[in-house]
């Protein structure tokens, strides 16, 4: 009888995110949830900031799988 192994899904999301300046702030977005965007007073706040609102809205979504851990932001800057 063969054995029942539980199926392992890639639950990952993958995000390239622009950051600009907007006069004393950084934008961070991403083109794959185009109506959210992270700003601060640093770069590295700003994308921490989108970060947190994509994975707000991932979870309130209940047929989407992915979490924290599965988000991965892939950051360009000009």
């Amino acid at each position: 009888m063969p054995s029942r192994r539980a199926r392992v899904y890639d639950a990952a999301m993958r995000c390239t995110v622009t950051v600009h300046r907007e006069g004393t702030a950084f934008v961070a977005r991403c083109a794959e949830v185009p109506e959210y965007e992270g700003r601060g007073p640093s770069s590295a706040a700003a994308v921490e900031q989108l970060r947190a609102r994509i994975v707000f809205w991932l979870e309130s979504c209940p047929c989407d799988v992915t979490a924290d851990a599965g988000l991965e932001l892939h950051v360009r800057e000009p």
